[in-house]
């Protein structure tokens, strides 16, 4: 049972494009220093508890940029960053448990790091949880994940749009009480952040 949820959430996944997301949102204006930073001025800065030293250092290791790649690293980086709100940290670090990145496949970590990234106005990660309830046939969850990333004012247009088109799509399955419910789930979860 639990090859066959890992291979749903790596499935869900593949087919999407946020398994390939350059996630860089809500990090601060001098973040490409940390870019261009070295690996031992940026494992220092790091060490030191910078946290976006700490985002970058995960996602070189995550990728493999300048270093030899390792998701478990990338996993512990992550988590730092992510403990200091660190938004695509946090989203990052979700998606790694839902594939099985550098860790055991874990929902219920991937939904937690997931839900605190979009109550920092992360429209991927509510979208991300949105995938994973549809997948999982929990559609009136999934309205209420695609109407928070379909929001004004969240961080990417581009999953707006999308968010919104499922919406469209998930109409066609739903009563409208399921509908109003998911919506009044929706403004409940967003006002309470």
């Amino acid at each position: 049972m639990k090859s066959l949820k890992a291979a749903l959430f790596i499935a869900l996944f593949a087919t999407t494009g946020l398994a390939q997301a350059q996630l860089t949102a809500n990090v601060s204006l001098d973040s490409s220093r940390y870019e261009q930073m070295s690996m031992n001025d940026l494992i220092s800065r790091a060490n030191q508890g910078s946290d976006y030293a700490q985002f970058y250092l995960a996602k070189r290791y995550q990728k493999g940029m300048g270093v030899t790649q390792d998701s478990q690293k990338a996993i512990e980086w992550y988590t730092r960053a992510a403990n200091q709100n660190v938004t695509p940290a946090q989203l990052n670090l979700g998606i790694m448990y839902v594939r099985g990145e550098g860790v055991a496949v874990n929902e219920q970590q991937a939904r937690l790091w997931l839900e605190r990234a979009a109550k920092r106005g992360d429209n991927r990660a509510s979208y991300t949880l949105a995938l994973i309830d549809e997948k999982q046939s929990k559609l009136v969850d999934a309205y209420k994940w695609y109407e928070l990333s379909a929001r004004e004012g969240m961080l990417n247009d581009q999953v707006r749009s999308k968010a919104k088109s499922k919406i469209g799509q998930l109409a066609l399955n739903l009563s409208s009480s399921d509908m109003a419910g998911a919506r009044h789930e929706s403004d409940s979860w967003f006002q309470s952040k």
